[in-house]
């Protein structure tokens, strides 16, 4: 059983009100981990919310309160891949909603979404979340090296659909 850690950031989540808490300080992560893989913010919402009742029937497998944030964003992912092939032909979202964009944002939203997955979310949390290399490496499992360089193609790959974008800025 875990030791209780009056300094730990995540509440208790074996009780509902402490699983709602530690919900509410992340999800627009969660929203943002689906969305770079479904591209569609309904679907974002039923892959979120099948991901926080998985989370919930299963809170007591989570060892240590100090990955509940890379642990929701697995369930979160593996929802959004199911749901993904159970419906492969789901539209994208042509704005993000209750956003007006102008034609560069558009522009740019088009270029991220034909990064590959594996860039996308992390161009996402570098990017709009402003999350640090090592939070996202911490988060998504992964070496600082393939952030890095999933970091430097998509660059790559976004210069190439973009090429007028720096000038316009």
């Amino acid at each position: 059983m875990e030791r209780m850690n009056p300094q730990s950031p995540w509440p208790d989540i074996r009780t509902a009100d402490g699983f709602a808490a530690a919900v509410k300080q992340v999800e627009r992560l969660l929203f943002a981990a689906s969305y770079s893989i479904l591209r569609n913010s309904d679907a974002c919402a039923d892959a979120v919310q099948s991901a926080l009742m998985k989370a919930w029937e299963n809170r007591t497998s989570l060892k240590n309160r100090a990955q509940f944030k890379s642990w929701m964003v697995q369930i979160v992912q593996n929802e959004s891949k199911n749901y993904l092939r159970k419906k492969p032909n789901l539209p994208l979202d042509e704005q993000i909603p209750g956003r007006e964009e102008d034609q560069s944002q558009l522009d740019v939203k088009q270029a991220i979404h034909a990064l590959p997955e594996s860039a996308r979310l992390i161009v996402m949390l570098y990017y709009f979340e402003r999350y640090t290399v090592k939070d996202i490496c911490s988060l998504l499992n992964l070496p600082e090296g393939t952030v890095h360089s999933r970091l430097f193609r998509a660059r790559e790959q976004l210069r190439k659909e973009l090429p007028d974008y720096a000038t316009k800025r």
